[in-house]
């Protein structure tokens, strides 16, 4: 998908907040329903990779902080659940997270930001430390596939969690460091 220029970016970015703020405060079902249907055709092109990434991230956490709402109302408060309260709030979620990653996928951010250099710096620090998140994911997922004689679970990996996040501070705060020194070098 081609990105857009930076002043149209700008602009798309500002309708973003704004339609996000918008769709926060709806609580009205059909409301919601029309908003999906209207995200899904102002951002036709690309729709599928966006849907695909919220059913990936915010649909499954979204869907289990209801149903555990929905089972703590039936089993501890002995009530009928409100159904369509919590409807609404998995519509809201999902379209925030949709709308969020088509804008995503088509705005260029650093160019967006350009005019400002403390926004700048601030997304050139928060994708380094993504990156540097996702190497030492992979990484110590690698290294504890390479010490255990079968592949490691979730269990592993949680046991595992105290020295990945040793590693992830230090790491995190070299990251840092380096870019904030890069940063100065460069006069920003």
């Amino acid at each position: 998908m081609k990105r857009l220029s930076p002043r149209a970016s700008r602009w798309l970015l500002l309708g973003w907040i704004v339609t996000s703020f918008l769709v926060s405060g709806l609580t009205n079902r059909a409301a919601l329903a029309t908003g999906w249907l209207l995200a899904l055709v102002i951002f036709h092109a690309g729709s599928r990779s966006a849907l695909r990434r919220m059913l990936l991230t915010a649909a499954p956490v979204t869907a289990f902080f209801v149903l555990a709402s929905l089972a703590f109302d039936f089993f501890l408060l002995h009530r009928p659940p409100p159904y369509p309260a919590y409807a609404g709030i998995f519509l809201r979620a999902t379209l925030a997270t949709f709308l969020a990653f088509s804008v995503l996928a088509r705005v260029d951010l650093l160019g967006a930001l350009s005019p400002w250099a403390t926004p700048t710096r601030l997304l050139v620090i928060t994708l380094a430390q993504i990156h540097a998140l996702r190497i030492l994911v992979k990484e110590s997922r690698l290294g504890l596939r390479s010490r255990l004689p079968r592949k490691p679970s979730t269990l592993d990996m949680i046991r595992g969690g105290g020295a990945i996040s040793a590693s992830l501070f230090s790491l995190s705060a070299r990251n840092a460091r380096d870019i904030g020194d890069a940063l100065r070098s460069r006069g920003f």
